[in-house]
């Protein structure tokens, strides 16, 4: 007896037959599938709190007669690109470089934060006319806070 064979009332019934049979399981597996996304977020979670309390922070300082080429710029950044892979196993948000300019007293200064896994490639001179000072007190890096609309963060 083939398919084509079988009344629709027979084969709408063996197809609720084989429904009502599968549900307890597709109901367990997808209460099995919720509660490992739940402990997945959770854990991709902690992981970035994790990597965003361990960060470091080095000081480029430039010479006063620093231009650099645009293939210098370019190969700069693809190396504080390589950040992400060298802190592996940390989330992109908590693998990212944070590059933050100051002025003090008419001087520009550089500062670039990422995560400690990364600090050798941070550290890494990017132009020829740059020295990179490593800082050993990190109490000054603290988190960047947004506050949302009615000043709530």
């Amino acid at each position: 007896m083939s398919l084509p064979d079988l009344p629709t009332d027979e084969l709408l019934a063996q197809l609720r037959a084989t429904l009502d049979a599968a549900v307890p399981y597709l109901l367990a597996l997808s209460v099995l599938e919720t509660a490992v996304w739940v402990w997945w977020t959770i854990r991709r979670a902690a992981l970035v709190r994790e990597a965003l309390a361990d960060r470091v922070q080095v000081e480029a300082i430039p010479t006063a007669t620093f231009d650099p080429s645009e293939g210098e710029v370019g190969r700069w950044a693809r190396q504080l690109g390589r950040v992400h892979y060298a802190a592996d196993g940390v989330p992109a948000r908590g693998s990212a470089v944070r590059l933050r300019y100051t002025a003090v007293d008419g001087k520009m200064r550089c500062y670039i934060e990422g995560p400690a896994a990364a600090a050798a490639i941070l550290a890494m001179p990017g132009f020829a006319e740059v020295e990179v000072r490593t800082h050993q007190g990190q109490t000054e890096i603290r988190p960047v806070r947004f506050t949302g609309p009615g000043g709530t963060s």
